[in-house]
């Protein structure tokens, strides 16, 4: 089996291409890398990707974007037509719970996620267990569609069950 060597993309569904794509090259300086499916062009049907993706009988995909946020993995937003939630792993289902990004200050990525229309949640919070650190804090916000983003900032060490065979946290340099 080869090395796994980290996130390359994090799959979202959205309820507008459009709407999200905006949303994320104002909160998060996103980059639109390309786009796969274009609206109005060919869309993925559900009955004939459905084996291959999981796309339920009876959607479509109707447009995908490939989007860079910094130096951390790529992001694939999806705006599906049909139902949305019958099968939980399938693209057709209706994002995800969160992901999160790491910033060095959380005042200002969340000014700037308000900024593009989202909310923040209460916060910021200290961290406790085993990322308990001074200053260590994460704070959540929600996109406009509903999805939670987590901000994490950690400056202090935070303990690993083991090291010695986990290696370190990944943190974006």
């Amino acid at each position: 089996m080869g090395v796994i060597k980290g996130i390359e993309h994090v799959g979202i569904t959205v309820p507008s291409i459009e709407a999200a794509e905006r949303f994320f090259q104002r909160a998060f300086d996103a980059k639109t890398l390309y786009a796969l499916i274009e609206k109005h062009g060919k869309a993925q049907e559900g009955d004939e990707m459905c084996d291959k993706n999981g796309l339920e009988p009876g959607t479509r995909i109707v447009a995908i974007r490939m989007m860079r946020i910094a130096d951390g993995a790529n992001v694939e937003l999806f705006e599906v037509e049909g139902g949305h939630g019958s099968t939980a792993d399938a693209p057709s289902h209706m994002g995800m719970h969160h992901f999160a990004l790491y910033v060095d200050d959380l005042d200002a990525a969340a000014a700037r996620f308000r900024d593009a229309g989202g909310t923040m949640r209460d916060g910021p919070i200290e961290l406790g267990g085993k990322e308990k650190g001074a200053g260590n804090r994460c704070w959540f916000g929600v996109t406009p569609w509903g999805m939670q983003v987590e901000f994490v900032h950690l400056p202090s060490p935070i303990v690993l069950d083991d090291p010695a065979n986990s290696g370190p946290r990944w943190i974006p340099g």
